[in-house]
């Protein structure tokens, strides 16, 4: 398999996973998307997954534009490794509305084929924390989309919210 089918395999699969994000955002009720239940809003863990997938989409972290309404800090959510919790005690003083997340997702996806075709797949990450190349990291970035989708999801679930496809190719399975 070429480099070609490779990069329209991942722009595919980065579809899809966004999508999905993009489902489970907008069946979340507006009472659940700020509150805090939990140590990071759903607001925050849907925030993270699509910064997360915009900024390993780049070439380095040196090379990194953050999103027009980006809100610093809200990216971290609190691991243990410095690089995930780089400025510690930080105070969200704001939260970005359900639209304005769903436009952080057209403006990703938008730009997908010349992300992924931009740079070299078999090269290295670009990334220190992830020794490996382009082609895992893109991998890894659509996992951790799915991750995020799941953690989600399975909020809304201990809700009785249901009905979250987990395919989004034309031809979905049954819904959860």
């Amino acid at each position: 398999m070429d480099d070609k089918s490779i990069q329209g395999i991942l722009v595919s699969q980065y579809k899809a996973a966004l999508q999905m994000l993009r489902q489970t955002i907008g069946k979340i009720p507006s009472d659940l998307w700020n509150n805090d239940e939990y140590n990071n809003p759903n607001w925050q863990i849907a925030y993270h997954a699509i910064w997360a997938a915009q900024f390993y989409l780049g070439a380095n972290a040196e090379s990194f534009v953050p999103w027009k309404k980006a809100i610093e800090g809200a990216e971290s959510l609190g691991g243990s490794q410095e690089w995930e919790n780089p400025e510690k005690g930080v105070i969200l003083e704001r939260h970005n509305p359900k639209d304005e997340l769903l436009s952080f997702i057209d403006d990703i996806e938008s730009r997908l084929p010349q992300s992924i075709s931009s740079l070299p797949l078999g090269e290295n990450s670009g990334f220190e924390w992830y020794p490996y190349s382009r082609l895992e990291l893109h991998i890894n970035n659509i996992r951790h989309i799915q991750h995020h989708t799941a953690q989600l999801i399975e909020r809304m679930k201990m809700k009785g919210i249901t009905g979250f496809p987990w395919a989004i190719d034309g031809n979905p399975p049954q819904k959860w």
